[in-house]
């Protein structure tokens, strides 16, 4: 979507962060359009970061947030964060101040279910139904709102392609908006040294939680051969045998 230079010169305009090179961290041309590999991307990298999405309708539109991501059931960020739509015109809807809903990232497996959240990518908005919402299967859920407390009100998407609703039966803030992704991009941004420091961080992370897996393994092979050499095995198949019988 950036290979576009009017497109990326629009970008750099809107925040000094977006005047360096840009590091693709994820396209959905080259990794499949996919919320794990897109998490991936994104948890253990501390850098700004540049998400752009391009829907089938023609729009183009995303976000940007200087924060580290990390999953939570809550809202976190700082007031660097910005949304805008890039298609079919250039507009910056950045914090108002009466709000600090700023970035919100919650997958399904992190609760189970169990928190009754929207499981996803969100800016803006509620827990519920944030402003700008990647819904996690990255199809049907996936919508854009014109307003609310955290950011300056204005469409995302082309107003011709607009399938709007409001929320609780218009008892809300705003109209909401369902599209479908076309292609979706995530880039690192902030500067040479700034990229390479937070690619290291997301090395390390990743590395960490590679020897935590393997230890876990290790502590549940562990266990396995205890319960074998004890007859503990045997024991629990006898006891489950007896549940079903």
């Amino acid at each position: 979507i950036l290979d576009s230079k009017p497109r990326a010169f629009a970008l750099a305009c809107t925040s000094s962060s977006l005047m360096g090179p840009y590091f693709r961290l994820y396209t959905s041309a080259a990794d499949g359009l996919s919320f794990n590999r897109i998490l991936n991307a994104l948890l253990g990298y501390s850098g700004p970061t540049l998400l752009i999405i391009q829907s089938t309708s023609g729009g183009e539109f995303g976000a940007f947030t200087s924060h580290a991501w990390k999953e939570s059931k809550d809202f976190y960020g700082n007031s660097d964060c910005f949304l805008y739509q890039l298609f079919s015109h250039l507009a910056v809807y950045r914090p108002t101040g009466q709000g600090k809903n700023f970035m919100y990232c919650n997958s399904f497996a992190r609760s189970k279910g169990y928190d009754q959240q929207a499981h996803g990518i969100g800016f803006g908005g509620t827990v519920d139904q944030p402003r700008l919402f990647l819904a996690e299967n990255l199809m049907d859920d996936c919508m854009a709102s014109s307003q609310d407390l955290t950011f300056d009100n204005g469409s995302l998407l082309p107003k011709a392609s607009s399938d709007s609703h409001a929320f609780g039966g218009g008892t809300t803030l705003s109209a909401k908006s369902y599209f479908e992704i076309q292609s979706m991009e995530v880039w690192g941004v902030g500067g040479k040294d700034i990229v390479q420091a937070a690619l290291d961080g997301r090395r390390k992370a990743r590395e960490l939680r590679e020897e935590g897996i393997r230890r876990a393994r290790k502590v549940d092979k562990a266990q396995f051969l205890d319960d074998f050499r004890s007859g503990a095995i045997d024991s629990k198949a006898f006891a489950y045998k007896q549940q079903i019988d």
